[in-house]
């Protein structure tokens, strides 16, 4: 597909290749050496369900938050977006952890409660118009179009389950709240535009989305508020006019400026076809797109298309938005740009990991901006030892053919590894049945990048068990990565080319 770029941008490359290059080499940002402010009073303004927030700045109670640049947030509002079939490790863990220093947190919810840090949850779904319920009450299965909106009522029954320290599969199953979440995307830019329309950017993140804040900082000071943009990790959406338009992936947070949003949000003069005068204007933006919303899958497609529809294409940062998790980022040369970017985000990292990650990123950004080869060797991906029940090759995994040697022991599969150019580690997989005269089946796949992978149990039943075993090979690992210093934090330009 021919690769879109908007005007604007083309304008501005040689003044960002330049600052580029000598902004990334002498300048990095401390959050020791950022001028602090003193205590600017920040208060969410009375949503229509009374909810309201009020914080001086930061949170004082949590140590970690000393040194955070607050004055940051005067110019970038974060919008953080649950549900209740979420777990509550994983809300509790970001929100002590990730979104603890953020003062200004707009909290989009299915529900009205106290998050954590005072913080109050927006029921977003409670401000959709009347078109969105049109025939519901009347419906007595769950279709396509009402699916999420029919178990709605169920989830404010009973008590928070976030207080509870649980999720709410008792009122609604986990698929009846992604399909309820495509209803949040719309009027969460609107409800945060209302909020705090002062704000220059909007971030919008999720409980899954663990982000580096000082890569956020940066990264914005590098554009110009005052145009239309739309950032995040690039996947295909609707189609329009015969092509294919992209938006950003939700999972890994997107950023839109105030100016995209105001376009967005603004009801522009509706013609009459046959008079060819203008007699009313658009519907708001939530109304606009309601009978695509309720038969699209996913709510961060319908926005994209949206913005598209309203000139705003999007521009792709991939890897800087990353869609793996920490366990699973893809290094080496496998085709994949992680080593010398940036990091901003990170997708489904697993909650036990969050702590400790957190004081790792803040030493780091202190020190220089965060890359992908600094996680590297966070993980010590340069130094394991094989794992039994473990797996590392459920992404960009090979097999040699069935009459290989390689299948027949964990031994063969290591030195086959070893001898192979393309493979970096490997997973050596068996099933044994107890059944009588039965033969082992053994599988063991090579794996072109270098991951970390995550545990496999092994699966038993009456006949059969299967297990799973990994290993690295260290030395070529080790030799990979000495091999590919990085000089300094590449900033990728914007593009819809390079996709996950």
């Amino acid at each position: 597909m021919r690769l879109l770029i908007r005007h604007q941008y083309l304008s501005l490359v040689p003044v960002a290749a330049l600052f580029f290059i000598f902004g990334t080499i002498y300048s990095t940002h401390r959050w020791e050496s950022t001028r602090q402010l003193n205590k600017d009073q920040w208060t969410q303004r009375l949503g229509n369900q009374g909810t309201q927030q009020s914080h001086n700045g930061q949170n004082y109670d949590d140590p970690n938050c000393v040194d955070f640049p607050r004055d940051r947030l005067r110019d970038i509002q974060i919008v953080f977006r649950i549900g209740s079939t979420q777990p509550f490790d994983q809300i509790s863990s970001h929100i002590n952890n990730i979104t603890n220093c953020i003062s200004n947190l707009i909290v989009i919810s299915d529900r009205v409660e106290e998050i954590g840090n005072g913080f109050w949850s927006h029921d977003i779904i409670a401000d959709l118009p009347k078109v969105y319920w049109e025939g519901i009450d009347k419906d007595d299965d769950e279709t396509d179009q009402t699916a999420g909106l029919k178990a709605y009522a169920n989830i404010n029954k009973g008590d928070s389950s976030w207080k509870q320290g649980k999720y709410a599969s008792d009122r609604l199953t986990h698929r009846q709240g992604w399909l309820l979440d495509r209803f949040k995307f719309l009027p969460m830019v609107e409800y945060a535009y209302n909020v705090n329309p002062q704000a220059k950017w909007f971030y919008f993140i999720e409980a899954d989305t663990y982000v580096v804040w000082d890569t956020l900082f940066q990264l914005l000071e590098q554009y110009d508020s005052r145009q239309a943009w739309y950032m995040g990790s690039p996947s295909p959406g609707r189609q329009l006019h015969g092509e294919t338009t992209w938006f950003a992936y939700g999972g890994d947070g997107f950023i839109l400026s105030r100016s995209a949003i105001q376009r967005l949000v603004t009801k522009d003069p509706v013609k009459d076809e046959e008079s060819n005068n203008t007699n009313r204007t658009e519907l708001s933006l939530t109304e606009r797109w309601a009978d695509i919303v309720k038969s699209d899958c996913c709510g961060d497609s319908v926005l994209g298309y949206a913005l598209v529809r309203k000139g705003i294409l999007l521009s792709g940062l991939y890897p800087i938005f990353n869609p793996h998790p920490l366990h699973g980022i893809p290094f080496g040369p496998s085709g994949k740009p992680y080593w010398c970017q940036p990091v901003l985000s990170l997708h489904k990292t697993w909650p036990g990991d969050v702590s400790a990650l957190t004081q790792f990123v803040k030493h780091r950004s202190n020190e220089q901006t965060l890359i992908y080869a600094d996680l590297f060797y966070y993980l010590n991906l340069d130094r394991l030892k094989p794992r039994e029940n473990w797996q590392n090759s459920d992404w960009n995994g090979f097999e040699e053919g069935p009459e290989s040697p390689v299948h027949e022991s964990i031994e063969a599969c290591v030195d086959g590894c070893h001898t192979h150019n393309e493979c970096f580690q490997w997973t050596y997989w068996t099933e044994t049945s107890w059944e009588w005269n039965s033969v082992p089946k053994k599988k063991c796949t090579f794996v072109r990048s270098i991951r970390l992978g995550s545990r496999r149990d092994r699966e038993e039943s009456w006949t059969t068990t299967v297990t799973w075993t990994s290993g690295w090979d260290i030395e070529k690992i080790s030799t990979w990565a000495t091999e590919n210093r990085c000089e300094k934090p590449e900033w990728v330009e914007p593009s819809s080319e390079r996709i996950y």
